[in-house]
């Protein structure tokens, strides 16, 4: 991969040390293939000097910028095996075509030969270079195949800590003291005043917990049971706020896969960081536009800050990133709060 230099400084010193990286591998062969004739005078020694250096920088940058570009478009930790193919390949037309074209236009420096005279010669030359070259790629590629691998284990652990951050976030929410107590106040209003009430309450709380437990060690959901869930947590809350809180959803195609309580959430974060009225009541809609799922909320924030603000968006925003190639959208304008939910495909193996 091409390096990001910091500074001028930084740079001189990495291209020092690439060049010296570049010659002692590239005389080292020289001196074992030619039997050491290239020590037999200072000028031979120079050509071959030269000759490694062009050669070896060609191998080297070539195959660097075309890894680059290829793991732009194939990230490696999204397409392991076929950017592995792709960047063995594409080495070794790279390498070879390198070759041809160094030798014949630079071989003459360290052979009174040129390609027209020995074409044979030159093809035996050009398939050892092609050889070793692909040997010290292999050592690159081994060591860079592990480095990568360790990345991808670290990842997977990030994403299984992130879920689980998740996941208390939302049980947190409905376990503490604070929620309980509420929850427990408002059914012991109704059990004397409205019994029928009070049991849909009870009804919707169970789902409400049954539901988290349930999908507590899964990546993604179906969208159907995500809005099934997300009603019982809305008929929660309305019982407690009543039309302070107005909640709006339209979604005709419920097809597709999402991470599991998004939707909840974001309407615990819309309900907590604003304010909530019967004058200024707090409208939420969530609806589907093609491939995404639209919540939006009017903007009215408290005034008393909410400690760990946004946390919530940052990991399902994460999580999403980690489980496939589309992010989650947030725009703050118009007084409006709009956050984008990619729906996933099923393709019938995601964890569900």
């Amino acid at each position: 991969m091409p390096r990001f230099y910091k500074n001028t400084k930084h740079f001189l010193i990495r291209t020092l040390t690439d060049v010296l990286i570049v010659l002692t591998i590239g005389l080292s062969i020289s001196l074992i293939f030619s039997w050491g004739t290239i020590l037999k005078s200072s000028d031979y020694f120079l050509k071959a000097a030269l000759y490694s250096l062009i050669i070896g920088f060609s191998l080297w940058k070539s195959n660097e910028v075309y890894t680059f570009f290829l793991e732009r478009i194939f990230p490696w930790h999204k397409r392991a095996l076929l950017t592995l193919i792709l960047d063995i390949s594409g080495t070794i037309i790279i390498s070879a075509i390198v070759i041809v074209l160094v030798n014949h236009y630079f071989y003459f420096l360290i052979s009174e030969y040129h390609f027209k005279d020995r074409p044979q010669y030159f093809i035996l030359v050009g398939v050892i270079q092609l050889i070793i070259s692909l040997v010290i790629s292999s050592v690159f590629y081994i060591t860079r195949f592990f480095k990568e691998w360790r990345k991808l284990l670290i990842s997977e652990e990030k994403l299984k800590q992130e879920a689980l951050a998740s996941q208390y976030e939302a049980l947190k929410s409905y376990v503490n003291p604070h929620f309980l107590f509420n929850s427990l106040s408002v059914l012991d209003s109704l059990v004397d005043t409205d019994p029928i009430k009070a049991k849909e309450f009870i009804s919707k709380f169970s789902d409400v917990y049954r539901y988290v437990l349930h999908q507590k060690d899964k990546d993604l959901v179906p969208l159907t049971g995500e809005i099934e869930f997300v009603k019982s947590y809305i008929s929660l809350l309305k019982i407690r706020q009543g039309d302070a809180l107005q909640v709006n959803i339209e979604i005709s195609d419920s097809s597709g896969m999402v991470v599991p309580v998004a939707l909840q959430i974001l309407l615990e974060n819309a309900f907590k960081h604003n304010e909530a009225s019967m004058e200024n009541p707090l409208e939420v809609s969530i609806t589907r536009v093609g491939d995404d799922l639209m919540v939006v909320n009017n903007y009215q924030p408290r005034k008393v800050i909410i400690d760990n603000q946004g946390i919530g968006l940052k990991t399902i925003g994460r999580r999403y990133a980690q489980l496939s190639n589309r992010e989650i959208s947030i725009v703050n304008e118009n007084g409006l709060f709009k956050v984008c939910l990619p729906v996933i495909a099923d393709t019938g193996n995601a964890n569900s």
